[in-house]
């Protein structure tokens, strides 16, 4: 009887070490497919105006140096309005590669970053954020409300003629440089591509 649990222990203490290597194995694949992949784009919200539909228009805006700023309407260039909070952490982390790609696409592209909150919390926010001229930091709560923006760091991009193109969280910069490719490419975010594939598969 005692040979015959020795036995069973020593089978059952094999097979869970199996089964731990198998999870390592498993974990490693993993990491190794979303570093492969990485964000694979900004997820939209069903809240809010449609794409394709003219986003609300906001003039005489002013912004952290005093400037007038204006957002939606006709205008020479798209612009990218980036929805934050001062009290986000993930925004803060978003701010360097934002400055990065306000300066090398300030010709093609118009940035414009728009929070919510207390003075003092802007204060605190760009006290640390280093923000200068590279784009307007606007304390606008009436844009993210007519945007229905329920989360941040949230982007909606639009067009020369105001028409909103691609929106969606924006947690890692890749998820900002999908607005920016949705913009160049017509297909506004993955819902849209998994709608016109399902779509397709549909009809055939």
């Amino acid at each position: 009887m005692s040979t015959f649990l020795l036995v069973a222990v020593i089978l059952l203490a094999l097979a869970v070490a199996f089964l731990f290597l198998m999870n390592l194995a498993l974990a490693r694949e993993l990491g190794r497919v979303q570093v492969r992949l990485g964000p694979l784009g900004a997820r939209m919200m069903d809240g809010g105006p449609r794409i394709d539909e003219v986003g609300p228009a906001f003039q005489g805006l002013t912004d952290h140096l005093g400037r007038s700023t204006s957002v939606g309407g006709h205008r020479e260039k798209p612009q990218l309005l980036l929805f934050t909070g001062p009290n986000c952490s993930t925004c803060k982390s978003l701010l360097p590669g934002i400055r990065a790609l306000a300066k090398a696409e300030r010709r093609n592209l118009d940035v414009v970053m728009i929070s919510d909150g207390t003075p003092e919390e802007h204060a605190e926010f760009l006290a640390g954020a280093n923000i200068r001229d590279e784009f307007p930091y606007v304390d606008a709560r009436d844009v993210g409300i007519a945007y229905q923006v329920g989360t941040t760091p949230y982007g909606v991009i639009l067009d020369e003629h105001g028409r909103i193109r691609a929106k969606g969280l924006c947690n890692h910069m890749a998820h900002v440089e999908s607005l920016l490719n949705a913009l160049e490419t017509g297909t506004p975010s993955l819902q849209h591509l998994h709608e016109q594939a399902s779509t397709q598969i549909a009809s055939r």
